[in-house]
């Protein structure tokens, strides 16, 4: 009989326990907005008082009556047995965990604030907008972001018609770098808050390179004839013709010169169009495309032949 009793009180005792644990409720709530917590009680008679408190400053509130070193905070009471503690801007000093109760100890609401932010780039940490490299090399592009919860990081290669590359991370290992590399690269950091971008161009460097569309050009005195090459590097600072004199071939009476870029990528088209009537026999001979970058110079040539007859011109 004791037994049986004993075992009724532990399993009211229990009860009562189970009874009276408040679940905690999370709050979300991004910098610089506002938030709700809300603290409902039925059981209000007048000897009743419900306070507010948080984990870092002990109580906040009772009733309605805010404590003089607390700010921008308010109760509101919709009806008379709400109390609802609105922050009005939250920042970090409002982070933590909050708890509503009566005067008697008895808790009402729980709740834990936890400050968000949407993903941010961190420059300090990231690599610049405009970047470059050497053909060859290893290159490792960073993008850092800021934002709680942690933002993860995901990389596109494109500017337009972006392609997702399937690499996860704040840093992206570009090993043994080739000149196609060069294009835009975007990472985008994105937690539940919401996704943010940030873009990097990249220049991949590589020697200056000429090939011309013939090595040799068979016309004949008077003839129109168009000498073309195309150099091809990054960077490319200069591409000309040089005639068999060794003089630079500017556009004039003898020849129209004009250099044409192939879109996006690293390569101009030189050009030099004689005029019509202009070429005499002491043209002919070795011209020279000519192409220059930053780290070296290329060259190649077409030799011009004099034909006899129309019938050894070469198209």
């Amino acid at each position: 009989m004791c037994f049986r009793a004993w075992i009724q009180i532990i399993m009211h005792v229990h009860i009562v326990m189970m009874m009276s644990v408040v679940p905690t409720s999370n709050l979300h709530i991004r910098r610089g907005e506002s938030a709700s917590l809300i603290c409902v009680f039925q059981e209000v008679d007048k000897t009743t008082t419900i306070r507010w408190k948080s984990a870092k400053e002990g109580f906040l509130t009772s009733g309605t009556t805010i404590y003089n070193h607390i700010n921008n905070i308010e109760v509101q009471k919709p009806t008379q047995h709400d109390w609802t503690l609105i922050i009005k801007k939250v920042d970090n000093r409002f982070a933590g965990v909050y708890t509503c109760e009566t005067n008697t100890g008895k808790i009402i609401s729980n709740y834990t604030l936890e400050i968000v932010d949407g993903p941010r780039i961190n420059l300090d940490n990231s690599s610049d907008s405009q970047e470059t490299c050497s053909e060859g090399s290893t290159h490792e592009l960073y993008c850092h972001f800021r934002g709680n919860p942690t933002p993860t990081v995901r990389w596109y290669r494109g500017l337009k018609n972006a392609v997702d590359t399937g690499i996860t991370g704040e840093i992206l290992r570009l090993p043994s770098v080739s000149r196609y590399a060069s294009d835009t690269y975007i990472c985008e950091g994105k937690n539940f808050v919401n996704s943010r971008n940030y873009t990097i161009d990249l220049q991949v460097n590589f020697p200056v390179e000429v090939d011309v569309m013939e090595e040799v050009i068979k016309v004949q005195v008077g003839a129109v004839v168009s000498l073309v090459c195309a150099v091809e590097g990054q960077p490319i600072k200069e591409g000309y013709w040089r005639d068999p004199q060794g003089k630079t071939i500017i556009s004039g009476w003898k020849f129209n010169v004009t250099a044409e870029k192939d879109g996006d990528f690293p390569v101009q088209y030189i050009t030099a169009t004689s005029q019509v009537g202009a070429l005499l026999s002491t043209d002919f001979g070795d011209y020279t495309c000519v192409g220059e970058g930053d780290s070296n110079s290329a060259s190649k040539v077409t030799r011009l032949v004099q034909s006899e007859s129309a019938s050894d011109v070469i198209n």
